[in-house]
């Protein structure tokens, strides 16, 4: 476990950037070299020595450690295991603050009716957690308290994030990104709501009727819109789960049981959370209850979207192509989001991402099929033409791809097709 105690976090736009900016510049040597390699790419931006940009990013809190996390969520498939390991730690356990310095964002009431472990048990990208018990009951629970300015840095941030993609020519030459980076800083600003992500541990809490998760219980006495206070669960992250020597069938289940939810999220729910890794699962001992521990990116949908999102799932899971492109276009009329493609490889492409969904036996330890992917989108990628890209759906994708990470890291065989149609009627 990778820890170290820090003074401060650099929340000044001048700090954050000015050192941030060198990431995105060295980059442009490889972007020559490696057009279209961005594998390479991003292996090049890490460098020989993943454990410095872990150290860099652990400093900057906030967004950047963020894009971080997002990045080894990519990294599952696209980067050497020896580097995504030291970016999974950005998932876990990182830098944190001194408690003396972090404490000015307790009040009078936790620190009368609390005994607070100084040293936090995790430290994330917002806040960071400690234990603590309840004087009146020794009843144990935990603290997340907010970094303090946290909040005041996203402005900055973006503009890093947009230098970052630029520099590595993420989007194509002259299409307009404004609305996905609304939709990043609007749900960045979301996860710095302490209050509103308790209103969604509450309303999740009370869709969820299955016995398999269990979700912590906020002691709203105790919560503010800068600490929330939740019930003390005991668990292993499912990033660990090779510490618990579970066997096959345990695995299978635990990777069956989060896809049912995710799709539970989609179609029943309207409320996705949309931050999947492996640092926000806690499995039990014996492998028979996940708890589910953030909710800062949970997110409702509008309606009539998330029908098109469900359309195109289900379109996909049933090879209906006309059912799909017809609800392709309503989409874009719609949205106003107009795209040109060609049909035939964009139809092989919806094919091949789907094809796990049809699989009555999917073994996730074994797939390759996320270079199959890689390569296919490389095709269809110049096939298109847009001037504007969609930013509705982009974190719902980052869900599927972060259950699809999680189900190949702990080697789960899953009948995806039962799951669909049990869940999809």
């Amino acid at each position: 476990i990778y820890m170290k105690k820090i003074k401060n976090i650099k929340n000044g736009l001048l700090k954050r950037n000015s050192s941030l900016l060198s990431y995105a510049l060295k980059t442009g040597v490889s972007i020559v070299k490696n057009r279209n390699d961005p594998k390479q790419i991003l292996e090049d931006i890490i460098g020989v020595h993943p454990e410095k940009i872990v150290d860099d990013l652990s400093h900057y809190k906030g967004s950047i450690m963020k894009a971080g996390q997002m990045l080894s969520q990519y990294g599952e498939f696209y980067l050497s295991p020896q580097i995504n390991e030291k970016l999974k730690l950005l998932h876990n356990m990182t830098h944190f603050l001194d408690f003396d310095v972090i404490s000015s964002q307790l009040n009078e009431t936790h620190l009368e009716n609390l005994e607070i472990e100084k040293q936090p048990i995790a430290a994330a990208s917002i806040g960071q957690v400690h234990k603590a018990k309840l004087k009146s009951t020794g009843q144990f629970v935990i603290l997340k308290i907010q970094y303090k300015g946290i909040d005041k840095a996203i402005g900055g941030d973006m503009f890093f994030l947009k230098a970052l993609t630029s520099s590595l020519k993420i989007f194509p030459k002259g299409i307009d990104t404004t609305d996905v980076f609304k939709e990043i800083e609007r749900v960045l600003k979301h996860e710095m709501d302490y209050l509103e992500e308790i209103k969604s541990i509450n309303k999740y809490s009370e869709l969820l009727d299955d016995q398999f998760f269990k979700v912590p219980k906020v002691y709203s006495d105790f919560s503010s819109d800068k600490v929330i206070c939740l019930e003390y669960i005991n668990g292993t992250h499912l990033s660990n789960l090779n510490s618990l020597n579970l066997g096959q069938a345990k695995r299978d289940r635990i990777g069956s049981k989060l896809l049912e939810l995710f799709l539970r999220e989609i179609f029943e729910f309207n409320l996705v959370q949309t931050d999947a890794h492996g640092g926000n699962y806690f499995v039990s001992e014996n492998g028979d209850s996940v708890a589910l521990l953030d909710f800062g990116a949970c997110l409702e949908f509008d309606k009539d979207l998330i029908k098109f999102y469900q359309g195109f799932l289900k379109n996909s899971f049933l090879l209906n192509e006309e059912g799909f492109f017809k609800t392709l276009h309503e989409f874009m009329e719609i949205s106003g989001k107009y795209l040109t493609y060609e049909r035939d490889s964009m139809w092989k492409y919806i094919t091949l991402i789907s094809d796990p969904w049809r699989s009555s036996d999917f073994d996730w330890g074994s797939t390759d099929i996320q270079n199959e992917i890689f390569e296919e989108g490389q095709k269809l990628r110049k096939t298109l033409s847009f001037k504007s890209i969609p930013a509705h759906f982009i974190f719902l994708d980052r869900k599927v791809l972060g259950i699809f990470t999680l189900l190949r890291s702990i080697n789960a065989r899953v009948n995806m097709r039962e799951i669909f149609e049990k869940i999809v009627k």
